[in-house]
């Protein structure tokens, strides 16, 4: 399988980088409860009066502006992610895989997603949209056929997840019975050198200490390396 970042993204956005997280899993036993405490922190401690002031939610919406993407009616999903708790003082528990990668975007305040490799249809693209892919909405689970130019991660045969980092898909949401997870760590070009390293390692330690499972496959995608290869059923 493969994953690939159109040259034109990184055209816009010379210094993004996308990390690339491929487990093995075992979705059905819950360990150390990760996501609670980083929940109960940024709820205490989250510096800034308003979500978009923090620089990590900042770069994305100055990407959506660049993008033409209206960043107050279609948050980032870290943005989206922050205002919930801070406004509610809770977080939704899924399964132990989804509340992992959740905590971990929450403890860096960078977009992760989960993407269940099984039900996926060939490659794994993030780029721009021909403008006549379909998506299934996760909430809804209705057919919307994307904009043209929209950024979009997809594969041979529909938007996996809108507006980049904006909302995903329903037919590879992660359930009990995943056993294989895709996971891209949007990393916006402005942002500390060190993140891909220290989530990379968090979430391998999580998973190994939680028997949750393991990484099979990593790599980071910048400018210089659009594009990865690996065979998520060995």
């Amino acid at each position: 399988m493969r994953f690939s970042v159109e040259d034109r993204l990184f055209s816009i956005f010379p210094g993004l980088k996308i990390g690339v997280l491929v487990c093995r899993v075992d979705n059905t036993c819950y360990g150390e409860d990760r996501l609670g405490p980083v929940v109960d922190k940024l709820k205490s401690s989250f510096p800034f009066e308003r979500p978009q002031e923090h620089p990590h939610i900042k770069v994305w919406r100055d990407a959506y502006k660049r993008l033409g993407i209206s960043a107050s009616k279609y948050y980032s999903s870290i943005e989206a992610i922050v205002r919930r708790i801070l406004k509610a003082g809770d977080f939704p528990r899924i399964n132990p895989v989804v509340d992992l990668y959740n905590s971990i975007s929450i403890k860096y305040l960078v977009p992760m997603g989960g993407h269940a490799i099984e039900p996926i249809e060939g490659n794994i693209y993030l780029g721009f949209a021909h403008g006549s892919e379909p998506f299934f909405s996760m909430e809804t689970g209705e057919k919307e056929i994307v904009d043209k130019s929209e950024v979009v991660y997809k594969d041979d045969k529909e938007v996996l997840t809108r507006r980049w980092v904006w909302r995903q898909c329903n037919k590879d949401k992660v359930t009990e019975d995943t056993k294989t997870v895709f996971i891209p760590v949007d990393i916006m070009e402005g942002l500390p050198e060190g993140l891909w390293k220290n989530i990379a390692l968090d979430l391998e330690r999580c998973l190994t200490e939680d028997k949750l499972g393991s990484i099979l496959h990593r790599d980071l995608l910048t400018r210089e390396r659009p594009s990865t290869e690996f065979n998520p059923f060995i």
